[in-house]
């Protein structure tokens, strides 16, 4: 009797385990990244008025990817576009000083390299900063 019970012990302390790691491993995934910069007027040149940037999604065990994305601009102005990983438009608008940008987006996951492009312009000045976050929330 005391066999069995130990037995039955064992497969049920394997069992919690089990689901504690799952858990924690598979189930709670959660992703964050960021990118962060500045434009300013006085490193303006004509063939770099494009400027690029990317964010690297790896995970995907999630329900929505949230994407924050804020542009506060202290001269000139700029339009901005934001690309999934297989080059369609998520997002894109303008931003000035009047109208800096401060915009959430619930996306599905999809794992790979996003993009952001920023075409700026000689009296564009500002900083931007786009955060990716996945989870279950």
């Amino acid at each position: 009797m005391g066999r069995k019970l130990l037995l039955l012990f064992s497969s049920l302390t394997f069992v919690v385990l089990l689901s504690i790691l799952y858990y924690t491993f598979i189930y709670k995934e959660t992703f964050e990244s960021s990118a962060e910069g500045l434009f300013l007027p006085e490193q303006y040149e004509e063939k770099y008025r494009v400027f690029e940037t990317t964010i690297e999604v790896n995970k995907t065990k999630y329900e929505k990817l949230h994407i924050d994305h804020r542009i506060q601009l202290k001269g000139g102005s700029l339009i901005y576009e934001l690309y999934d990983p297989k080059g369609n438009v998520v997002d894109r608008g303008e931003v000035t000083i009047a109208q800096p940008l401060s915009k959430q987006l619930n996306v599905a996951p999809q794992k790979g390299l996003w993009k952001a492009k920023y075409y700026t312009n000689k009296d564009t000045n500002g900083k931007y900063i786009l955060v990716f976050q996945g989870g279950r929330r």
